[in-house]
This record gives structure tokens, C-alpha cells and sequence, in this order.
């Protein structure tokens, strides 16, 4: 049976199993639970010995990769991939996940140094963003075969590299820094067209705002590369060493993830988790009273700004040695103002995607 070895910062972590039926199974690796610096992979898959053979572990590794159908679509055709199946795809772009997770298949020797890359002039950077319009996923250009990244979410959007100034595309299972979002352009609901080709600029000012009010985001800036203008957002799942020779993946997962959660339920109204079961989670984090606080202060924060995309996969937190969490920063945060009206949506159907009881998320319920 084909396995994934899964490793964290050159730990190795355990292995990932597509068994006959298709079902996904993960075992932790002896040393790994031994290790001083052990946690679970996901809070949704403890500690343990054996084979784990839980939803959750589907789930877990389905939700490192890109939700939209026609992205994994892509990927497939660039990589020849056997599936859409997580096992398949994350054999092909596991190398650099979300969060502190890497998958190399067992048969597969790394021969790169922990940090390579390739800088980028102008031109390839901006051959890198606009990939997408020739059928190439997330950024992952044909000429770099090397280049195999996953990220999470609905947008187009790639991750790569930066060394003081410059944009660099990583070579084997070198890290990422940035994400890099391009504009979402128009979205066509059975009711109305949503023009968010200004996203890069809603989401840039979105952040600012949220600093600005003392919430805990992360770095952002617009860049240019040609005629193409991107958002660049600084991971926070990332971190340099002291002497910043080596980048380090910090081990975090979303909310789906945390409750074993396919990302088909991701939104409150789909089964989801909301802010209740949320609240009552954190709870248990190391920083609770914290955690707690800021996470209602956001979710008013969204009120505010018209924010309606906060489900669960766009709440994360870090995972610490011994199984410890705390909340990440906030991130993805885009206000639907401007798509109010004209062709847009009415302000009577604007709901944030976690709601209050008394409103049911809709912005307008108590006014």
C-alpha cells in the first residue's frame, strides 16, 4: 500500500496510508511519541499508538489542500495525478502545506538543502501570478517542476519566498514566507454578480483596519510585478531561526481540522461549528481568557465591516508540544460593502458567516 511520510522540521512524524478502498489511515512513528518535542498532527487525531482510521484523518489532510474542484482539477493535469483524492494530491504538492506539515512519498530521497530557492526577475514573478490564466495551479509554473506547494482556500492564490528584497521560487522542501492572493475578480450568484476585483485593496485596507484596532493580524503589502497586482501576506505559520539561516513551519490548524470537519461544512449554516462551540473550544487554550476576548472582538470587528466570510476554516490555531493550542491570527478578511447594490446584493442579505442567536448572523438584525 502507497504511503506518505509525513515529517515536521525534519521530524519524522508518522506515515499516511491510502488503503485498497481508498480510505485514508495515519500512524504515529514510535519516535515521534517519544520525542520531547511530540504533539498531535491535529487535535482531531491525539496521540496514540496504531492506526487511526477516523473520518478526522480524511478530513485532516483533505483541508491542506485548495477547495476549489477546478484547482485540484489543475493540479491533477499538471502532476498527472491518479485522483482529486487528498493521498494522490498531496503525493504531488505536499511538500509545503499548511502549517509545519510535509509529505514525501517513502520511496522518494530529498536531495536539496533545507534552504534553496530560485530568484525571481519582474517578468517570471509576473508569470508566476497570471499561471492561473493558462490552467497552471497555484503558481506552479511548468519550467519548475520543483516548485510544489499546497494552500488552502477558495482563491487563486501561490506562496513563495522572500530573501531581504527579492521573491524567490523554494527548491525542494524549502519554506515559503508569503502568500500571495491575486484579485478574486466577479462571482456569479444565481442572484447577482459580485465584482471583487478589487479584493487585493479590500483585504490590504481590511488589515490595516484590523491593526489599527489593536487586533492581532498578520503583515501585509501590495505588489506589483508588470500589469499584475497582487496581496502579499506575510505566514504566520512561518518563523526564521535566531541566526536566520533555516525558516521554520510552526505546527497549526483551522477550525475544521481541530473538529475533524470536512471543508464542505465549513460555514455555520452548512453544520459548521459557530461562535458557541468556538468559545466553549477555547476554553481549553493556553492563553483562554486571551483567545476568548479576541475572538468576539473580531467577530464584531466583521459586524462592522460588512465582514461574511469568517467560517471556520478562516479561524486557526497553533499547535504546541504536549498537544497545547492557542489562537493564531486573524486572516482572509474581506468587507462586502462594495458589492452592496447594482447588481450586487441587497444589504437585507448580508449575514456574517457565524451568527448570534438574536440576528442569525444577518448584519442588519438588530438594527
Amino acid at each position: 500500500m502507497p504511503k506518505l511520510v509525513t515529517w515536521m522540521n525534519n521530524q519524522r512524524v508518522g506515515e499516511l496510508t491510502k488503503l485498497a478502498n481508498g480510505a485514508h489511515t495515519f500512524k504515529y512513528a514510535p519516535e515521534w511519541l517519544a520525542s520531547r518535542y511530540a504533539r498531535p498532527l491535529s487535535l482531531s487525531l491525539p496521540l496514540q499508538r496504531g492506526n487511526i482510521t477516523s473520518d478526522a484523518v480524511f478530513n485532516f489532510f483533505d483541508n491542506l489542500l485548495p477547495d476549489s474542484p477546478i484547482v485540484r482539477d489543475r493540479i491533477v493535469k499538471r502532476y498527472h495525478a491518479k485522483s482529486r483524492q487528498p493521498f494522490d494530491l498531496l503525493s504531488e504538492i505536499g511538500r509545503d502545506s499548511v502549517g509545519a506539515v510535509t509529505l514525501i512519498p517513502e520511496d522518494e530521497t530529498v536531495t536539496h538543502p533545507i534552504m534553496a530557492w530560485e530568484k525571481l526577475t519582474e517578468a517570471r514573478l509576473e508569470e508566476v501570478l497570471t499561471a492561473y490564466k493558462a490552467d497552471i495551479p497555484l503558481g506552479m509554473i511548468r519550467e519548475e517542476n520543483d516548485f510544489r506547494i499546497s494552500v488552502a482556500g477558495a482563491q487563486e492564490k501561490t506562496a513563495l519566498l522572500r530573501i531581504g528584497n527579492d521573491w524567490c521560487i523554494p527548491k525542494g522542501i524549502t519554506p515559503t514566507t508569503h502568500i500571495i492572493k491575486l484579485p478574486i475578480g466577479e462571482i456569479r450568484q444565481p442572484n447577482a454578480t459580485l465584482d471583487l476585483s478589487q479584493s487585493v485593496d479590500n483585504e490590504y485596507y481590511c488589515l490595516l483596519l484590523a491593526k489599527e484596532l489593536g487586533l492581532n493580524v498578520p503583515d501585509a503589502e501590495i505588489i506589483k510585478a508588470g500589469n499584475v497586482r497582487a496581496l502579499a501576506v506575510e505566514r504566520f505559520d512561518r518563523r526564521w531561526n535566531a541566526e536566520r539561516t533555516v525558516l521554520l513551519r510552526l505546527p497549526q490548524e483551522d477550525m475544521c481540522q481541530t473538529f475533524g470537519l470536512p471543508s464542505s461544512v465549513k460555514y455555520e449554516s452548512d453544520g459548521g461549528p459557530g461562535i458557541a462551540r468556538i468559545m466553549a473550544f477555547l476554553m481549553g487554550s493556553s492563553e483562554a481568557l486571551k483567545d476568548r476576548y479576541d475572538f468576539m472582538k473580531f467577530q464584531v470587528f466583521q459586524w462592522l465591516i460588512g465582514a461574511t466570510d469568517g467560517h471556520a476554516k478562516n479561524f486557526s490555531v497553533f499547535i504546541q508540544a504536549g498537544g497545547s493550542y492557542q489562537l493564531t491570527p486573524f486572516y482572509d478578511i474581506i468587507s462586502a460593502f462594495p458589492v452592496l447594490g447594482g447588481t450586487g446584493i441587497h444589504i437585507s442579505d448580508l449575514k456574517l458567516a457565524m451568527g448570534l442567536n438574536a440576528s442569525k448572523g444577518k448584519k442588519n438584525g438588530n438594527r
